[in-house]
């Protein structure tokens, strides 16, 4: 699984910020994410369809148990661009992930669905276009996909350097701050009480190139994930961001 963040050098607005109801950690469980967004930009042949300005839903269903992912990574990347802690596939059905425009009529389906974990991993701000402060960072990268894997090197790749083709990919980050995850390198069982949120899409061809590119903004997001009370994250490094104005897309990209 692969996990790279580019920067396009253009204004979009703010990321928003958003607070849960504080609650105590769940049980490992399965969970449902709802969330809406506005398109900020679209790039290549996700346009003219998928506009800046029009609104998007979705949800993805997924798992905090590891033990029922259908792979994993468990020994975190150095490799530059993909670094990650780990990550865990979930199978289609029963987990999913669909996305709809509602004003086109169109919706997209995963056949595959991961979640890649960012513990306490250093983030600069350059590498996300301002989304999160320059640091070190918790976050989790949930992901739908219907693309496939090639190896592009010439002596062979291992399982964190291949790379996604010949599909689509829609990556919902949720980003917290080093105090998020409390239980080691695995899937947190409960979201930080503050945290920013994006959604970016990404359309590749069989060679494994991008030829098209999503950025949108979460306006409305929930879950039955429980909120971690405040008193638990100690100076969210994410909660001053619905305040900036400065912020380019972050292409955010994990891949398997």
């Amino acid at each position: 699984m692969i996990r790279t963040l580019k920067t396009l050098g253009i204004t979009l607005g703010t990321a928003l910020a958003l607070s849960g109801a504080a609650a105590a950690p769940a049980i490992a469980a399965p969970f449902t994410l709802n969330f809406t967004a506005t398109i900020l930009e679209s790039t290549g042949t996700f346009s003219p369809d998928l506009a800046v300005g029009l609104n998007l839903t979705g949800t993805y269903v997924l798992d905090t148990d590891e033990a029922n992912a259908s792979g994993s990574i468990t020994t975190p990347s150095v490799v530059p661009g993909h670094e990650f802690t780990s990550f865990y596939d979930f199978p289609t059905p029963p987990y999913s992930f669909h996305l709809e425009a509602p004003a086109l009529g169109e919706s997209f389906d995963a056949t595959s669905t991961s979640i890649v974990v960012n513990n306490n991993l250093f983030l600069d701000a350059a590498d996300t276009g301002g989304v999160v402060a320059t640091g070190t960072h918790d976050w989790i990268e949930l992901l739908g996909s219907t693309a496939g894997e090639i190896c592009l090197l010439p002596g062979g790749c291992a399982p964190d350097e291949f790379t996604p083709a010949d599909g689509d990919e829609w990556t919902l980050a949720i980003f917290g701050d080093d105090d998020w995850f409390t239980d080691g390198s695995v899937i947190p069982d409960a979201l930080p009480a503050t945290f920013t949120s994006v959604l970016v899409g990404i359309e590749l061809d069989a060679a494994g190139n991008e030829v098209g590119f999503v950025f949108a903004q979460i306006t409305g997001l929930t879950t039955d994930l429980p909120s971690l009370p405040a008193t638990e994250i100690s100076a969210p490094a994410t909660a001053g961001l619905a305040g900036l104005f400065l912020i380019g897309a972050a292409r955010i990209r994990r891949r398997k």
